[in-house]
């Protein structure tokens, strides 16, 4: 037996980075559309939230089956709260000819708005990934779950966002972007969210809106 065995720990951290590397080129690949990009990566927390519970069978195959049944509610999703990221960015842009106390107050509140909307987003793929709920319930509760895990879901963001920050450090991180930038802190996130969807779920069965909201 051993570590290097067949069923080890290394074959084991082997099979998940290899299925995560998978899962990075795909949803990169499903992010180009734009307008796609809440589908896949409500499909890569699909996939990792799998992983985490030892669940995952055929990486590509289940892959496209989430981005498919989530397609409609994911797009709405991402382009509404996107689409005032976007907006709100772009105002962030124009505000930067505006020298003086409001300006610089009004981009601080934009910015940390947009935080916000990230943050909102990211809870969003995660609850879509594991729960079945209409397009708004499903937006409440991820509301509802950073309302109640707030700590946690400010590090969700750092930890989502954080392939970025090293990337505007240096174009030399681009390779961690192109291998993990994506699924590994979505993996990461993946161990966290498993810990409190776990709370509201029934014997294996996705909990329903009562459950949720309790």
């Amino acid at each position: 037996m051993g570590i290097f065995a067949m069923d080890g720990k290394f074959a084991r951290v082997m099979n998940t980075l290899g299925s995560l590397f998978v899962l990075n080129i795909l949803t990169l690949l499903c992010c180009i559309p734009v307008i796609t990009a809440g589908a896949a990566m409500t499909a890569l927390y699909t996939m990792t939230l799998r992983m985490v519970r030892k669940e995952e069978g055929k990486i590509i195959r289940e892959y496209f089956e989430a981005f498919r049944k989530n397609f409609r509610q994911a797009t709405i999703l991402w382009g509404i709260f996107g689409g005032l990221i976007l907006f709100m960015s772009f105002d962030i842009w124009l505000l930067q000819r505006i020298s003086g106390g409001f300006g610089q107050a009004y981009r601080i509140l934009l910015f940390l708005l947009i935080l916000a909307f990230a943050m909102e987003l990211i809870h969003i793929f995660a609850v879509l990934a594991r729960f079945d709920n209409t397009t708004k319930r499903t937006a409440y509760n991820a509301l509802l779950f950073i309302a109640g895990h707030f700590p946690a879901a400010v590090l969700m963001l750092a930890l989502t966002i954080s392939p970025l920050l090293l990337l505007s450090v240096s174009y030399r991180f681009i390779p961690v972007l192109f291998l993990l930038g994506l699924s590994g802190p979505a993996y990461l996130a993946g161990i966290y969210f498993q810990s409190i969807f776990r709370r509201y779920e029934g014997k294996g069965e996705p909990a329903d809106d009562s459950s949720l909201q309790a």
